[in-house]
């Protein structure tokens, strides 16, 4: 019983963050009305548009 108490408590951060993957921000593109924040990785891109005065996050956590 300890074993599989243990077993479970080791799986739950993992079960926690399933379905969320963190991007790096891989450029920033300057528009008339705002930024363009492109994040990537080797698997998948995202895009955020954000303010003219806001700044790009250098990483950005999305859901999978």
């Amino acid at each position: 019983m300890k074993r599989l108490l243990a077993l479970t408590l080791a799986l739950l951060p993992t079960l926690a963050t399933a379905g969320q993957i963190t991007l790096i921000l891989s450029d920033k593109i300057e528009t008339s009305d705002g930024k363009i924040c492109l994040y990537e990785n080797a698997v998948k891109s995202e895009q955020v548009k954000v303010t003219a005065s806001a700044q790009c996050r250098h990483t950005m956590t999305f859901e999978d």
